[in-house]
């Protein structure tokens, strides 16, 4: 059995809307800013590093006595420089 549609029916399409065009300049533009962030991020994290390298060697100075050399051509700690007699 087959129905017959009534004559004053009609027929309703949707039609997206065009997908945006990414250009060479778009691309180049969030390189650009994707870049900026690594280097600023970058740049933050050395400042952080360096800070806490630079208060750490001021609360922990290196020792005055160091272990003897253990290479064949140095004999020993330098002995201190001797004045001059009169």
């Amino acid at each position: 059995m087959q129905t017959k549609q009534p004559a004053d029916a009609f027929i309703v399409t949707v039609i997206r809307e065009p997908a945006k065009e990414v250009t060479f300049g778009d691309v180049i533009i969030s390189a650009l800013g994707v870049t900026g962030v690594l280097v600023i991020l970058s740049l933050v994290l050395a400042g952080v590093l360096a800070f806490v390298l630079v208060r750490w060697r001021r609360r922990h100075p290196p020792e005055q006595d160091h272990l003897p050399s253990v290479s064949p051509l140095v004999s020993g700690p330098a002995p201190p420089p001797s004045s001059p007699t009169p």
